[in-house]
């Protein structure tokens, strides 16, 4: 088995709660303010199109993360009664009530929030327009051809190099794994795989995709690359991301 790649669980104990409240916050609010912009627009902008995506991002991972923690206590509580044939106590079968309903959607809550942060990402590239004017210019319609774009200048992008810089080597995160996991296990024909769901510590709940990278149709499964979808972890990931980007738009004053 290769090294996993991906994300690395938080390690530690989330508050549900604030983490909740952290996501509901969105970054580049302080930079719509000194815009000016109109919340309620007849017609939709670019910031519309952004904040509606946000607020799709926002929900989707509220559910997940609301659904981890009843996952994560059932596991460490009324999984083990059943697993032991031992009678449910009035909390375990509460928990476990709660867990029949939810559990089949672990996987869907979890592949939801990766759609949605695409969706997130294509929409400030969007807005990078705003003050990237001038010169040759990245696509402003997709994140990923946008990343591209910089990855490929030969030089630097002039007043602008720090925020190319930033995009080339600050979003490792979006290639893997979002794009990867998104593009090629969710939308596209995916390669051969196993995938499941699993808690890594008694706290948080991933993804884990299992690549087959041996003879097919032999042993595909001899030898298999991992690959890790922590929505936790993402959260944190966009959440930087994001704060960075307001700073430097709202730097530029446009």
């Amino acid at each position: 088995m290769n090294f996993p790649l991906g994300h690395r669980p938080l390690g530690k104990r989330p508050n549900v709660r604030n983490e909740i409240a952290r996501i509901k916050r969105d970054p580049l609010e302080p930079w719509f303010e000194v815009l000016g912009h109109d919340l309620n627009p007849v017609i939709s902008t670019d910031i519309s199109r952004y904040r509606d995506a946000y607020r799709l991002y926002f929900l989707s991972a509220r559910r997940f993360l609301t659904n981890m923690s009843v996952v994560a206590r059932y596991m460490a509580s009324a999984y083990y009664a059943r697993k032991h044939r031992v009678a449910y106590t009035s909390h375990e079968r509460k928990i476990a009530d709660k867990y029949r309903e939810i559990a089949p959607y672990t996987e869907l809550d979890i592949i939801n929030c990766l759609i949605h942060a695409r969706i997130l990402l294509d929409r400030v590239a969007a807005m990078s327009s705003r003050f990237l004017k001038s010169g040759n210019r990245p696509s402003f319609n997709s994140f990923s051809d946008h990343k591209k774009f910089f990855q490929k200048l030969s030089g630097s992008y002039g007043e602008h190099e720090p925020y190319a810089s930033y995009i080339r080597n600050g979003t490792s995160w979006f290639e893997m794994p979002l794009k990867e996991v998104r593009d090629n296990f969710v939308v596209h024909s995916a390669p051969k795989h196993m995938r499941s769901v699993v808690l890594p510590n008694d706290f948080e709940v991933e993804l884990l995709i299992l690549k087959a990278e041996g003879i097919y149709p032999e042993k595909p499964l001899a030898k298999t690359t991992p690959i890790i979808v922590n929505v936790l972890r993402m959260s944190h990931d966009i959440e930087g991301f994001l704060d960075w980007y307001c700073a430097y738009a709202v730097g530029e004053k446009v």
